[in-house]
């Protein structure tokens, strides 16, 4: 990707909508798009969507940003990152699994802030990047906990996994659970969307662009999803929620935050969506269960 053109890059990888974002005076919002339109030979399908490809940065005594933001988005994201900490050090990187839009800026950021460290199930990469010395990637599991000096984060054993090693994380003062690849929207290329939270759109607006799910590969349509539906909701009531935050959505929060819970919950239950499926196999845990 760094031999191509930085246009060609800048037209599969949008930034549009004001971001980056202050959300809340301790939560910041950056990242872009994937635009469909953008890619060799895709010019003229229509409809052209973007896929959101979002990182957050939590702004505590000590600063963490969940996810890395996609590769092909550093052009930007770079600057972004600046503008938000304003002269502050990142402290912690979350990497919630290997992916490229979620963890393809590791090596860039772990650079720029020689500080900081990276957090998460990070058993591997240091296959991944061999360049980064080995303290500087600490080992997370279900339940353990990161301390920001006016928070911590929580980290949680994702119910719905991408790959095997999938976390989430949880913020216990914002009461914010970043979700990895769960509660993720595909939306059409609009300029309304992009950089816009639901609280911010109108109804029908708002309800257009809850239609499409970008889910991580579970085989959600192979299996049965009542009993992780069940294990999600006992993980709400033991840490609850009122800022779901992923790679692929904006931050989702406010009035319109539970219905949009419960209308991908009883999606789940009764009718999966088809996007971004595998036959994987299921582990057989709960994976609400905690490590014991």
């Amino acid at each position: 990707m760094p031999d191509l053109p930085k246009d060609v890059i800048q037209k599969a990888y949008v930034v549009r909508g004001g971001l980056p974002r202050l959300v809340l005076p301790d939560l910041a919002w950056v990242g872009g798009c994937s635009n469909s339109a953008g890619w060799p030979g895709r010019a003229n399908v229509k409809p052209v969507t973007h896929e959101p490809c979002m990182a957050y940065v939590v702004l505590g005594q000590k600063t963490i940003m969940f996810d890395t933001g996609h590769y092909g988005l550093w052009y930007s994201l770079e600057g972004q990152l600046e503008a938000m900490l304003q002269g502050r050090p990142l402290d912690y990187v979350f990497v919630s699994h290997q992916e490229i839009p979620h963890t393809g800026n590791l090596g860039r950021l772990l650079a720029k802030y020689p500080r900081a460290k990276a957090v998460g199930d990070v058993r591997d990469y240091h296959l991944f990047h061999p360049e980064i010395a080995l303290d500087r990637l600490v080992m997370m599991q279900h339940g353990d906990r990161l301390d920001l000096g006016d928070r911590e984060i929580v980290f949680l054993d994702a119910i719905w996994k991408d790959l095997s090693g999938t976390l989430w994380a949880y913020d216990t003062k914002r009461r914010l659970i970043f979700s990895a690849d769960m509660f993720g929207y595909i939306h059409l290329a609009d300029d309304h969307v992009c950089g816009t939270m639901l609280h911010e759109m109108d109804e029908a607006l708002a309800a257009k662009s809850l239609e499409r799910p970008a889910l991580p590969f579970t085989g959600m349509r192979q299996r049965d999803q009542g009993a992780r539906v069940a294990a999600f909701r006992r993980l709400m009531a033991q840490f609850p929620v009122e800022i779901v935050t992923s790679g692929h959505t904006a931050p989702i929060m406010g009035p319109r935050l539970q219905p949009a819970i419960e209308q991908l919950l009883h999606a789940l239950e009764t009718s999966p969506p088809r996007f971004l499926q595998s036959d994987a196999g299921d582990h057989g845990r709960d994976p609400g269960a905690t490590h014991g």
